[in-house]
């Protein structure tokens, strides 16, 4: 498999920035579709290895990888699960779902830069659309079984085509997408709607859209009589803050909430701290067995810098 001179181009560009050394490697035969998973990240000793596994669009899928990791070393907000609950496979599945329902707002800034430099191509959109057909089965009356499957598909979906250049009639595909699940799709265009994807182009309008889409997802499973996902509190989101929020002491920002769930890093009953503004978590903490009141107290009276700074929590200072 052969990757193009601007592919080999944008991972020495990440390169250079990447605090290690990243690899491309690509195996496999053409399927004619296109899905995510035909793309891994893995250590390979002290390297990072990108591989895809799939000939049909290699350059769209390598560079797709690559600009997601040049968005977030470049400081893009990143998802991160501090949380965990006692059943490991729930925890596995809540992560996974978090994941799939963050990357959309990424990928708006992908997808795009993606097109500007001629990636996103009738083959390629062709090969995108039956990935989405041959990963979900249509909807059946009754059935949701796999409504949030098709959910987090189609929304990445409606992103993509929001992409496509003009001159390329993706009427053909979205109308499939609508006769082949058709409450699904308009779900999706309803979370699509509210994450204003048009204006995603930093930090902080892929933080707010990130939040768009949880709370949309949320809102369209109670609708369906399906669990939430709650994604708002189990997924730390890394803050964007402006400097007059960082100043302010941590009670004007943020309220700090006690969860069921342990923080995986101290094994320790959990304390989220959500965003006044949206209710997002953005940092998680664990209190000392001893003097909790005045532990909290002390907190909340602490600048959202220090805190931050001192329980080693990434965050964006917003422009």
């Amino acid at each position: 498999m052969q990757f193009s001179e601007d592919t080999v181009k944008l991972l020495n560009q990440v390169n250079q920035v990447y605090p290690g050394s990243v690899v491309l490697r690509g195996s496999g035969e053409a399927t004619g579709k296109l899905t995510h998973d035909q793309v891994s990240t893995d250590m390979l000793g002290t390297r990072l290895m990108v591989e895809v596994t799939d000939a049909t669009a290699p350059d769209f899928s390598a560079t797709q990888e690559l600009l997601n990791m040049m968005l977030t070393l470049s400081g893009y907000p990143q998802v991160y699960f501090q949380l965990k609950s006692e059943d490991i496979n729930m925890t596995d599945q809540l992560m996974v779902m978090s994941t799939y329902l963050y990357q959309p707002a990424l990928r708006a800034i992908t997808y795009k830069e993606q097109a500007k430099h001629g990636l996103v191509t009738a083959a390629v959109v062709k090969a995108f659309a039956n990935g989405v057909m041959s990963t979900l089965t249509p909807e059946a009356k009754n059935d949701r079984s796999e409504a949030a499957l098709r959910l987090l598909t189609l929304l990445d979906a409606r992103v993509f085509m929001n992409a496509v250049p003009s001159d390329i009639d993706t009427a053909i595909y979205t109308d499939s997408f609508a006769d082949a699940f058709p409450e699904a799709w308009e779900a999706a265009g309803n979370i699509f709607a509210t994450m204003k994807v048009d204006d995603i182009k930093d930090p902080f309008t892929v933080h707010r859209a990130v939040i768009a889409a949880f709370k949309g997802f949320d809102a369209q499973m109670i609708a369906w009589n399906l669990p939430e996902l709650q994604a708002l509190e189990f997924a730390t989101l890394m803050p964007v803050l402006s400097e007059r929020q960082l100043r302010l002491p941590l009670a004007q920002v943020f309220d700090i909430k006690h969860t069921e769930m342990t923080d995986r890093n101290t094994e320790k009953s959990a304390y989220v701290a959500l965003s006044k503004s949206e209710g997002q978590n953005s940092f998680v903490i664990s209190a000392p067995d001893e003097n909790q009141p005045e532990f909290f107290k002390a907190l909340y009276q602490t600048p959202v810098r220090e805190v931050l700074e001192q329980i080693g929590q990434p965050f964006v200072v917003r422009q």
